[in-house]
């Protein structure tokens, strides 16, 4: 039937039983040409005693430039005689697609499947019970990330400020549950902390990985292959081709970074045909872009000064309080990430946001902050013991920026909330 569809003026693509048919011209010649294929596929079917569905799987919709089109609502005459509405909206292959093809619609119900998972998630762990940090982080990774990132090569070019800020407010709700942050913990800290990369700059790697694995499994006859080759940036066609045609030639080229107001930097990029290396490069690029994000815009100084040496990583063998998200209660993982961002159950913390509270001061009299408590309160001297056999000048970045200081630290807890 497909080569008939052809022959007939129509383009069929499909998977399995589901056939979809497209026609370009004028809205009213299109559903013209629709209903006279449609009646031919029917017979066709009819004669090799099958049968096309004409009820509500059958999808008709006008994909336009024009927001508001005057014959936007030219209807389709289907075999029966039945006529039917041109729809708003249709799904193919688990993307939704509107009449205007900016797949706001698809984009945003993702964003809201992906709230409910993590709402789900949410109940799994809190500041001082529930699961461990890597559990709740490995349940966020292969859980909800998928439900946004289906078909992102497809709708990646259309999406929106604003929209990247619902999945970065969607993703900050997992992060505080992966590491049991307090809700006035920075952004720039948490992602740094459970090993998330920003989604602003996610996005952007996971399609150009993508399309590098495409390249690499493409037959070399595809007409894709072609000599089309812009700046990887410009525009949705041009990306895929670009990316092509830079790893076919096996040669440097320079990629415009995504700046709108100016280009602070071109990067070069060697595209290799061993798909791991190609990606590889791709990946580092990745996370300079996301150390340099955190540098700009991260405002507290106490978690930068302890954290100055670490660099923004997704790999949680690399990360500092990995083994701890690994092996320690949510309680132990809860308790250091307050005493590394200083947001958290300390009077100097309620004293900063206005919250109300009995006493702000240590029970030494002076007010209650973590340099205080891990240094100076006279109160804590025995159990401060083991901290200097770590470090003799209580160096704040020794102790809670090493996985030793941080074994240490986690007994000093222990004997301080005790």
């Amino acid at each position: 039937m497909y080569h008939a569809i052809k022959e007939w003026g129509g383009t069929p693509f499909g998977f399995i039983d589901d056939v979809t048919i497209t026609v370009e011209g004028k809205i009213e010649e299109n559903t013209k040409s629709l209903s006279n294929i449609l009646e031919k596929c029917c017979n066709w079917a009819k004669s090799r005693m099958t049968k096309i569905d004409l009820g509500d799987k059958l999808g008709f919709i006008h994909f336009t430039k024009n927001v508001k089109p005057k014959d936007e609502k030219v209807q389709l005459t289907l075999p029966n005689g039945e006529l039917r509405e041109p729809q708003k909206e249709v799904k193919l292959l688990g993307i939704t697609l509107n009449n205007l093809l900016d797949f706001k619609s698809h984009i945003l119900n993702k964003i809201n499947k992906a709230r409910k998972a993590v709402g789900a998630i949410w109940h799994l762990g809190g500041v001082q019970k529930g699961m461990r940090g890597s559990a709740v982080r490995s349940l966020y990774i292969a859980c909800v990330r998928p439900i946004v990132e289906y078909g992102l090569e497809i709708w990646h070019h259309k999406i929106l400020k604003g929209e990247i800020h619902k999945l970065e407010v969607m993703q900050n709700m997992a992060l505080r549950r992966i590491v049991g942050a307090y809700r006035t913990t920075p952004i720039a800290v948490l992602q740094k902390e459970a090993g998330i990369m920003p989604y602003s700059i996610r996005l952007k790697f996971m399609v150009a990985r993508k399309a590098i694995r495409l390249h690499l499994n493409i037959s070399k006859t595809n007409p894709i292959n072609g000599h089309l080759l812009t700046l990887i940036e410009k525009s949705p066609i041009a990306k895929l081709t670009t990316l092509y045609m830079l790893a076919k030639d096996d040669r440097d080229y320079m990629i415009k970074k995504d700046e709108k107001r100016k280009c602070k930097r071109v990067e070069p990029l060697t595209l290799k045909q061993q798909q791991n290396q190609t990606i590889g490069i791709l990946k580092k690029q990745a996370m300079e872009e996301w150390q340099e994000m955190y540098w700009n815009s991260s405002k507290d100084l106490w978690y930068h000064n302890i954290t100055v040496e670490s660099k923004c990583t997704d790999n949680l063998s690399k990360m500092v309080t990995g083994v701890i998200m690994k092996k320690d209660s949510r309680r132990i993982l809860s308790n250091i990430t307050q005493f590394r961002t200083g947001h958290g159950n300390f009077g100097a913390w309620f004293k900063k946001f206005g919250i109300e509270k009995d006493s702000y001061n240590c029970k030494c009299g002076e007010l209650e902050t973590v340099h205080h408590i891990l240094v100076e309160c006279p109160l804590l001297e025995e159990e401060r013991k083991g901290l200097k056999r770590i470090s003799p000048e209580m160096d704040m970045s020794t102790l809670l920026n090493s996985l030793t200081g941080l074994q240490e630290i986690v007994s000093f807890i222990s004997a301080w909330r005790d």
